[in-house]
């Protein structure tokens, strides 16, 4: 039962993150194997993913990439590159398979996505120099699994950069355009809580780069990605998130980790 409604989960992660391009069918809920079909209208590929009861084991999901575009040849190529992908599998991720189709394999599907030379060349992103913004919100706790799912959902709409803390206290911070994080803002404040605080408001982040989210070298929301969201479980990993980015002090300020108190979660 734990496989079917954790899997039911991220088939609507997956659903809130694919382009206006794509559409999503899947099977019935709780019928193994559970087949979930995610096509593009442009480019007419569509990736097709068997799903087994062993879920989230890595042996339970096999992913193929169809269209009318790939020939034999190609599709062999696209086969290999599908299960090199599927080597980094991390059955101990809270959403594996939300995870691998967000950040490696749904930009298959993108017209003209030539998977090899993106991996080799790294294209720099299309979208030109924009200031980044970011803000930091708590809470009391984060423990409802519907917020949980909307953090991550919210981010690949949205096309954010962030975490949330789960646990005692919440921890909220995000990354990204202005425009996008004052939508973030109004609609996570909308949401039933207790507690919740605006430490840092939406402020300009000169030194750091937009454009790098998911999916942003196929050009996946004008450029801009698919998000990268990080859901943590303790305090000591939101310090190291931020300290990878010269920022742990937003949290040391205001007396989160140090030893500063702020709740446990260590």
């Amino acid at each position: 039962m734990a496989a079917v409604e954790a899997l039911d989960t991220e088939v609507e992660l997956i659903s809130a993150s694919i382009l206006p391009a794509e559409s999503l069918t899947s099977t019935d809920s709780g019928a193994w194997p559970r087949i979930v079909t995610v096509t593009n209208a442009e480019s007419q590929r569509s990736l097709h993913i068997a799903v087994t009861d062993a879920y989230p084991l890595r042996g339970a999901v096999t992913i193929e990439l169809k269209g009318n575009d790939v020939g034999r040849d190609e599709a062999a190529e696209w086969s290999a590159q599908i299960d090199a992908f599927l080597d980094e599998w991390d059955e101990g991720d809270g959403y594996p398979l939300y995870q691998m189709l967000t950040a490696h394999i749904l930009p298959l599907l993108v017209p003209n996505w030539d998977a090899l030379t993106t991996i080799q060349e790294q294209p720099s992103p299309p979208l030109g120099p924009t200031v980044a913004h970011h803000v930091l919100l708590t809470s009391h706790h984060l423990l409802s699994p519907t917020k949980r799912k909307d953090f991550i959902s919210l981010a690949s709409e949205l096309s954010l950069t962030g975490f949330s803390k789960i646990g005692h206290p919440g921890i909220y911070y995000a990354i990204g355009h202005r425009d996008d994080l004052d939508e973030w803002l109004r609609e996570v404040k909308s949401w039933n809580w207790l507690a919740l605080r605006v430490r840092l408001g939406i402020e300009p982040l000169p030194e750091e780069a937009l454009g790098g989210g998911r999916g942003s070298e196929s050009g996946a929301r004008g450029g801009k990605g698919r998000g990268d969201w990080d859901e943590l479980e303790k305090i000591s990993e939101a310090l190291d998130w931020l300290k990878k980015r010269g920022r742990e002090q937003l949290l040391l300020d205001i007396g989160i980790g140090g030893g500063g108190g702020g709740g446990g979660g260590e």
